[in-house]
């Protein structure tokens, strides 16, 4: 019982990670913001790209730290930071005010981030690993759904600097409380009811070292890096994309919601099949249906829906791709360690591809460049993944 207790902890963690209630719908603030002080949409989309930085610097920390002392210590700093970083983006007064609070937020944020939170689903389950690394993912789906809407409304009602402030004092008090009353630690072999013949021991796994030695480490670094350049690009613009189209205020909300909705299912749905299908299988769905989402784009508002939930998929089952490769391939010995180091490569793509699409946007006036560009990459990433070993001996 005690696992799921935990695992229900770590999908509310991360339904209010910084993830999810900022680095994401961050695009939102973009209209009002750039609005009010003047700044362009690349300028605004800089942001993003120096908090990426930040982000990738603190990712391989914050995994040694939650290996170190244990994953829940290490959360409770991380929300304590991250959310206080966020409820002070109200202030706001200058770009650079702006950049330093974000950065703040997030280098503090990442310490209640994936490696963390996922490190601590792989201490409890092992036989349904990819379920589990689903479940508690989906909370970043349903954080981004809910921190969507809540800004949105505050927005509208209230403006940008209460939207910082609110939603991220309910994300703080949110966080605390789930460290206090269902996150723990497990130091031991994972359940008896969770184990496998491949893996009982906590002492069983590859060093960082050792993994970073591999190509199959590279290989996964390239293909999440390559996936993420049109998902975060194209999400991130996505309500000015629609905008820019003609939508109406409530048509970029529904196909704001559409993406949430089909990262919701993305997640879920990933590790279920990563149960029971193969890598390969899986993720050639996902891959694929990025670059489906991403031409039906080209069509403006008509087919935006579909195309929302498609982009949306491929995010949610992104990181639970990683998430549960990382674990079969390398073990649990360092397993935030290499996550955050992979995780934090991967950024790379978060940094450049908001600014990327910006700088096609600014120079040609549209997107259609990057809509045409994009599922290139998307195909170049299914490759690099096909090419990966997913256990230590088989391909």
């Amino acid at each position: 019982m005690r696992r799921f207790l935990v695992l229900l902890g770590c999908f509310i963690g991360l339904s209010v990670a910084t993830s999810a209630i900022m680095l994401i719908p961050l695009g939102i603030y973009m209209k009002p913001m750039t609005a009010e002080f003047g700044w362009s949409r690349t300028q605004f989309s800089m942001t993003l790209a120096v908090a990426g930085v930040c982000n990738a610097l603190a990712l391989p920390a914050a995994g040694f730290l939650a290996d170190r002392f244990g994953p829940p210590r290490v959360i409770a700093i991380g929300v304590l930071l991250g959310m206080g970083g966020y409820a002070a983006m109200s202030q706001v007064s200058s770009f650079a005010s702006f950049v330093l609070l974000a950065c703040f937020a997030v280098i503090g944020g990442s310490l209640a981030g994936y490696p963390a939170y996922l490190g601590l689903v792989q201490r409890w389950f092992d036989k349904r690993l990819g379920m589990a690394l689903a479940i508690a993912s989906a909370g970043v789906a349903v954080g981004v759904a809910g921190s969507s809407w809540a800004v949105t409304a505050l927005l509208v009602s209230q403006g940008w600097r209460q939207a910082f402030l609110v939603v991220g004092c309910v994300a703080l008090a949110i966080g605390m409380l789930n460290v206090v009353l269902l996150l723990r630690d497990n130091r031991g072999a994972v359940p008896e009811a969770e184990r496998t013949a491949a893996r009982e021991s906590a002492d069983q796994g590859m060093s960082l070292a050792a993994a970073l030695r591999s190509a199959d480490f590279w290989l996964f670094t390239g293909s999440f890096a390559l996936l993420l350049v049109p998902c975060v690009g194209i999400n991130f613009h996505f309500p000015a994309l629609l905008a820019d189209a003609g939508g109406s205020p409530a048509q970029i909300a529904a196909a704001v919601g559409m993406v949430s909705a089909g990262s919701l299912f993305g997640r879920l749905v990933t590790g279920i099949l990563l149960d029971r299908w193969s890598v390969r299988a899986v993720a050639t769905v996902f891959y694929l249906g990025q670059v489906t989402g991403l031409l039906l784009m080209l069509d403006g508002l008509r087919w935006a829906l579909p195309a929302a939930f498609f982009l949306g998929a491929v995010q949610g089952a992104e990181i639970d791709l990683m998430g549960y490769v990382i674990a079969r391939r390398f073990g649990r010995l360092a397993y935030a360690r290499i996550f955050g180091t992979c995780f934090a490569l991967t950024l790379v793509a978060v940094i450049i591809s908001p600014v990327l699409t910006a700088q096609i946007y600014d120079q040609s006036g549209s997107y259609d460049i990057a809509l045409i560009a994009f599922p290139i990459l998307s195909l170049a990433a299914l490759g690099l993944l096909l090419g990966a070993r997913y256990s230590p001996t088989a391909r």
